[in-house]
């Protein structure tokens, strides 16, 4: 992929300096740069102004600006009136006389231009005794002002953009016309060549400036020819609303169009050079290959559906209300339930009284007039089942002695003991994975009703700004699937490419962002580069204002090879900085699994969007499913920061205190919680405040605080005072931490963030 720079290409002129075949090229690329002062020199609008030779001195490239004078002074010599002519030829020799000089600045061409040509004009007027001739001035001062425009026209829109390109089209039809010969006029055969095409390739929005340009050059070079312009003009614009892209019958409207307009002519031999000319048009436009003109007129880029982001807004918003109404559903369902049969203790007492009692010949005495002393017996042996398990005859109490079958009675109760266990902890587990379920969807409902917020909140559509990016992709030979450019509503641009599947490399993304940057006037971070089946997707967002530098250091308990804290450190697409800071509850193995897993289950959802505390009940839910009621667990030390604005939110489930430095000064930030996966549903403590360039904030593990905060605060402030860095200020604080635990160290890990300034890009907004 090409590299792009802002220099302009130069050539040498010694041919000694290149081979053969650049030496050729060199000459051909100046003889076109005389043909064009040639031409330019020549050109001529109402009035009398001839502006166009030395706005063409003013700005072409550095190398041509001999060739560009020659060519400008031959053209005004030939075709120009005598006395403007030599009036030229003084302004012309003095442009490239100051632009030589002047270290090729059109600035300095152009005032040295003017001005010998207003000085002249003067002259002329004293030499004439103080007479004024009107019409001679207002050729001067229109030559003068007209050329300060072109020439800022041709620096400022070179012709590969298309507004570039529009102007010297239309300089080129006003240019040509000054070759008129009988009913051959070069300039409207252009523009009628012009205007087709742009039908056929173009869009209306195109081909109507197009058509308005060379239709308005037309006429300022050839003011007889107004009909001829307006005939073009008529025919250009029929063919692109009527049959746009269709190449026969774009060409017939075109046709009737230039017949209809023809009708203004003031005679019938005024009908003559639009014949010529519209026909001559119409040939060149139909012998262009396809190729060239979807070259010339690129595809737009795909417009933005900010009305179906708004309905997916309204989408999501409305799958969050569902998912909250079922939740709350099922938890009100379930918490008007009855406890089904068997819930309780009376379940063992019915299994023993059907399996022993129901087919025993003394079931009246024993349960028609002893009821109440068999219930209670039966009660009695509730202690014993759940102490062993199980009972024995010797177990039963003196309320049962009178049973005839006392093994069966126990071999019952044993058997109805068992079903009910086994009911209780199965309508826990179910009662658990409800829990669960519901949680996840009240933490599901929260995380899409803020996308939904954010996707109400897009921003504008920048169609301007897509189709330059479409454009600067299709001139690569990437055609966009899809492109859009937005503005939120605090201004940032957002430019989202999908294109086939296509591999960058650094160089390659670091190009493309200089450019894009270039073109929509904004300083551009590198893309976030998504590869999805047959696309790739590519995100450029604005630089923040701030940058984060992070630091880190850990040290595992004492005796232990593997630490239970896991932490991540990260910016991610959003613009915002995350430091994550997860400690397993205990040390080792064990308290590993549920850090690590607590610490990427967060970034990853993070990473996709998702808010601190809707990321942190979705993490709960599955520690809680993980662990089954054992009594472990992971805390949670989240610290987003973002990079725009510098607002920070730190969200706590059973972190440790964590520590804000400012100006030098260590301030405490602690929020008591309950760690993950200990309770169903988590219950997390937020705070936010602001940052500036310079403020630390560190994230410990409570092994970090085995001696108390108060060293901690002292250290933070001493690496402060000399001006660490976050990695070695974390690093001083967890070897501190490490020789103040000494034998009770646990494990301990430091996380330090300093927010700072960053730099001034080359492409700010203008």
């Amino acid at each position: 992929m090409a590299v792009f720079t802002k220099e302009k290409l130069q050539l040498p002129v010694g041919g000694a300096l290149l081979p053969a075949g650049a030496r050729w090229s060199a000459l051909a690329w100046q003889l076109g740069a005389l043909a064009a002062g040639a031409v330019l020199g020549a050109g001529q609008v109402y009035g009398g102004a001839a502006p166009f030779g030395l706005a063409w001195v003013a700005a072409c490239p550095p190398v041509y600006l001999w060739a560009a004078g020659v060519g400008a002074l031959a053209g005004s010599l030939v075709f120009q009136p005598l006395g403007l002519a030599l009036k030229l030829a003084g302004a012309l020799a003095a442009a490239v006389a100051g632009r030589w000089l002047g270290g090729g600045r059109p600035r300095t061409a152009l005032l040295a231009g003017g001005g010998t040509l207003v000085g002249v004009q003067a002259l002329d007027v004293l030499l004439a005794g103080g007479i004024l001739d009107p019409a001679q001035c207002a050729a001067v001062l229109s030559t003068v002002l007209l050329a300060a425009a072109l020439g800022w026209g041709f620096v400022h829109f070179p012709a590969r953009e298309p507004r570039g390109a529009c102007l010297w089209l239309a300089v080129g039809v006003a240019c040509l016309q000054r070759f008129a010969a009988g009913p051959l006029a070069p300039g409207l055969a252009v523009a009628a060549a012009a205007g087709l095409c742009a039908a056929l390739a173009g869009t209306l929005a195109q081909a109507a400036v197009l058509s308005i340009a060379v239709a308005a050059a037309l006429t300022a070079a050839s003011p007889s020819l107004c009909y001829a312009a307006l005939a073009v003009a008529l025919g250009s614009l029929a063919a692109a609303c009527l049959f746009p892209g269709e190449r026969w019958r774009c060409t017939g409207v075109f046709a009737a169009g230039c017949t209809a307009g023809a009708l203004a002519a003031p005679d019938a031999a005024g009908v003559l050079p639009l014949a010529v000319g519209g026909g001559l048009g119409v040939c060149a436009a139909l012998a262009l290959p396809a190729d060239w003109l979807r070259a010339v007129f690129p595809p737009p880029a795909p417009p933005v559906q900010a009305q179906g982001m708004t309905s997916a807004a309204r989408r999501l918003a409305s799958v969050a209300d569902t998912l909250s109404d079922i939740a709350d559903t099922v938890n009100a369902v379930c918490a008007r339930q009855m406890p089904p049969k068997g819930e309780t203790f009376d379940f063992v007492v019915e299994h023993t009284a059907r399996a022993v009692c129901q087919s025993c010949t003394r079931r009246n005495r024993c349960w028609v007039r002893g009821y109440a002393t068999a219930m209670d017996g039966l009660y009695q042996l509730k202690p014993k089942l759940e102490a062993a398990g199980r009972v024995e005859v010797e177990d039963l109490p003196g309320q049962l002695s009178v049973c005839i079958h006392p093994s069966d009675l126990c071999t019952a109760a044993n058997h109805g003991y068992a079903l009910w266990r086994s009911r209780r902890q199965t309508r826990a587990r179910a009662a658990t994975l409800r829990a669960a379920l519901t949680e996840q969807y009240s933490a599901l409902a929260g995380a899409l009703a803020q996308l939904s917020a954010r996707l109400g909140q897009a921003g504008l559509p920048d169609a301007r700004r897509a189709e330059k990016a479409a454009q600067l992709f299709a001139g690569l030979g990437l055609d966009a699937l899809e492109c859009s450019a937005t503005q939120d509503l605090a201004g940032r641009l957002t430019v989202a490419v999908t294109l086939d599947r296509t591999k960058f490399s650094d160089e390659e993304l670091a190009a493309l962002t200089e450019e894009l940057s270039r073109l929509c006037r904004r300083d551009l971070a590198l893309p976030e580069v998504t590869h999805c089946r047959t696309v790739t997707m590519l995100s450029f967002g604005e630089r923040p204002l701030f940058e984060a530098e992070f630091g880190a250091a850990s040290r595992p308990a004492r005796g232990q090879s593997v630490s239970g804290d896991a932490l991540e450190q990260f910016c991610d697409p959003g613009g915002r900085a995350q430091v994550l800071l997860c400690d397993g509850m205990g040390t080792g193995r064990p308290a590993a699994v549920d850090g690590q897993m607590a610490a990427k289950l967060t970034g990853q959802l993070l990473r996709a969007g998702f808010a601190a505390e809707s990321a942190a009940r979705l993490v709960n839910v599955a520690l809680g499913l993980k662990n089954a009621g054992q009594e472990s667990g992971a805390t949670l030390d989240l610290l987003t920061v973002d990079l725009y604005s510098g607002r920070a939110g730190l969200f706590k489930a059973g972190a440790a205190p964590s520590f804000l430095v400012r100006g030098g000064v260590p301030h405490r930030l602690e929020s008591p919680s309950l760690p993950m996966g200990v309770v169903d549903s988590l219950v997390g403590r937020s705070s936010t405040f602001a940052l500036d360039a310079g403020d630390w904030v560190a994230l410990v593990s409570d092994g970090a605080l085995a001696d108390g905060s108060d060293w901690l605060m002292q250290q933070l402030q001493l690496c402060a005072q000399l001006g660490h860095t976050p990695q070695q200020a974390a690093d001083a604080v967890a070897e501190a931490a490490a020789r103040r635990a000494g034998e009770k160290q646990d494990d301990i890990t430091v996380a330090v963030l300093r927010l700072a300034k960053r730099p001034n890009g080359p492409h700010a907004a203008a």
